[in-house]
């Protein structure tokens, strides 16, 4: 009985070490610095949410009922989206920016360590 007991409270110990391992992997550092791929419009000319040329990233993503949604993540006006504003102002482009959020909720910006072409994914 003895063993059986010992088995089972090892066993249990060991799960849990496991579940809280799977948890950390979970949860990611917000101040953590990320790449978010999207297509990089000018707030003022493309998207009209600002009274000033500013650069914004509009992703599409699908939710859970299948619909896709898009998103605009407003990027700090600092010299790296400065730098490349002149290609967003005429046109849309579809870009990775890598950089780390501020704020919280939608006052969220993502302020740009670095910003480049990239391919879009191919639809299947």
């Amino acid at each position: 009985m003895k063993n059986i007991t010992t088995l089972i409270t090892v066993a249990t110990f060991a799960l849990s070490l496991v579940l809280v391992g799977a948890d950390d992997k979970k949860k990611k550092d917000p101040a953590a610095e990320r790449t978010v791929k999207g297509t990089l419009k000018c707030a003022k000319c493309s998207l009209k949410k600002t009274e000033e040329c500013q650069a914004a990233l509009e992703i599409k993503r699908k939710g859970k009922d299948g619909k896709e949604t898009a998103r605009v993540i407003m990027i700090k006006n600092d010299d790296v989206s400065k730098a490349f504003h002149k290609e967003i102002c005429k046109a849309d482009v579809f870009a990775a920016v890598t950089g780390k959020f501020e704020g919280k909720g939608k006052a969220r910006i993502l302020v740009a360590s670095k910003i480049a072409k990239a391919e879009p994914k191919k639809k299947k």
